[in-house]
């Protein structure tokens, strides 16, 4: 199955985050809790990772979530470390494929426009 992850941080009223899945069924969560674009879009690949199947592919726009749990980058903000540490471990567990698209190609991303 496929399934597209967005998420947005802070924009004075809350952080939320979107997963759209190919069957039709969409997760959008939001929090009044001040936080990141980046923990965000962690939090939505976590919600995507817990839901998925074995062989499933999560499309994200985030490059730099791809870099760090697949591609080996540097995790240079310590507060991200334990989202990239869950999401790598569920990612080896659920063996799913992790791909970035384009902002324009996530569905889940449309949701926020």
């Amino acid at each position: 199955m496929k399934i597209w992850i967005d998420g947005s941080g802070w924009n004075g009223r809350e952080s939320k985050f979107a997963v759209v899945f190919e069957d039709g069924r969409i997760v959008q969560e939001a929090t009044r809790e001040k936080k990141t674009n980046n923990v965000m879009e962690y939090e939505s690949l976590i919600k995507a990772l817990e839901s998925c199947k074995e062989g499933d592919e999560i499309f994200t726009d985030s490059q730099l979530l791809v870099g760090h749990v697949l591609g080996g980058w540097k995790v240079r903000k310590k507060h991200l470390l334990p989202y990239v540490q869950k999401a790598q471990k569920l990612v080896g567990e659920k063996k799913v494929k992790l791909t970035w698209v384009p902002r324009e190609k996530n569905k889940a991303g449309k949701l926020f426009e």
